[in-house]
């Protein structure tokens, strides 16, 4: 969302500032670049209510809806259609596939609806798996998991709707570089997990709590910062005049964020659950 200008606060419009020729700045390259064809004909000037064809808030959040949707469905099936022994291997899997179809989404301009909902899919699988796995060893930590998961999108929902919390670039830089430095204290864990056969996320504790919560709970607040940047992103392709298909530009990021926040809150749980 990020490399996309439609979602740019200061970002000029595609559609403003007409030239001498009657041509607007962006005509040949911007729309074109970013906009459905056959947008810019139909679309000659710039008004947020000009048309049907412009994405709405309404819009975005269906689609998340329909992508959570989703992930939900694909996670239940393979909870109640595979055997336990199985869910290791599928919430791997599941994990890595999700990634490679990740990492593709990241470098594309628009999103287009089938790669979405694949990429919801396969992360329900991978997280159905891996909390019906827990869940049998753990039991209960799933429906704790997913209450926490919905209360906090709820709250920073509400706080971004209410305006009490707004991100800065400052602020998204900083969070940014927490978020990296937890995905690099993951993969130095997962090192040491397999050829040391130890586990700083539980084997470390500080004041009685493991280092696992801690660090956790960080990621949690980064999130949920993220998360309320992806709303802003949201408002700025609408104001910014996104067509409608940017929707599920819209939602995915959405969808990843709050992925996320459901996986730091599993392993939270999970943690405490099994001291």
């Amino acid at each position: 969302m990020d490399r996309n200008p439609y979602f740019k606060q200061t970002a000029q419009r595609p559609n403003q500032f007409p030239n001498q020729y009657g041509q607007t700045q962006y005509e040949n390259n911007y729309s074109a670049q970013y906009s459905p064809e056959g947008y810019v004909e139909s679309q000659p000037s710039y008004s947020p209510y000009a048309s049907s064809d412009r994405m709405t808030y309404a819009d975005a959040m269906n689609k998340t809806a329909i992508l959570l949707g989703t992930t939900v469905f694909a996670g239940i099936l393979t909870i109640l259609f595979f055997p336990m022994n199985a869910m290791p291997m599928l919430a791997i899997g599941g994990s890595l596939v999700a990634f490679g179809v990740g990492m593709f989404i990241a470098f594309q301009r628009m999103v287009k609806p089938g790669v979405a909902i694949a990429y919801a899919a396969l992360e329900g699988v991978a997280l159905g798996a891996l909390t019906g796995y827990l869940d049998y060893f753990l039991p209960g930590v799933a429906l704790q998991a997913i209450l926490a998961t919905a209360v906090i999108v709820a709250v920073t929902l509400g706080l971004h709707y209410s305006g009490a919390i707004r991100t800065t670039p400052r602020g998204r830089k900083i969070v940014l570089i927490v978020a990296l430095g937890g995905i690099l204290f993951a993969f130095i864990n997962m090192g040491l997990m397999f050829f040391a056969h130890t586990n700083l996320r539980t084997d470390v504790s500080f004041g009685g709590m493991p280092l696992g919560v801690l660090i956790g709970v960080v990621m949690l607040f980064v999130a949920a910062y993220f998360l309320i940047a992806d709303f802003e992103a949201v408002q700025d392709a609408v104001n910014n005049g996104a067509p409608a298909e940017f929707a599920w530009t819209c939602a995915i990021g959405i969808v990843m964020t709050i992925l996320w926040i459901y996986v730091e809150v599993l392993r939270i749980v999970s943690i405490l659950a099994d001291r």
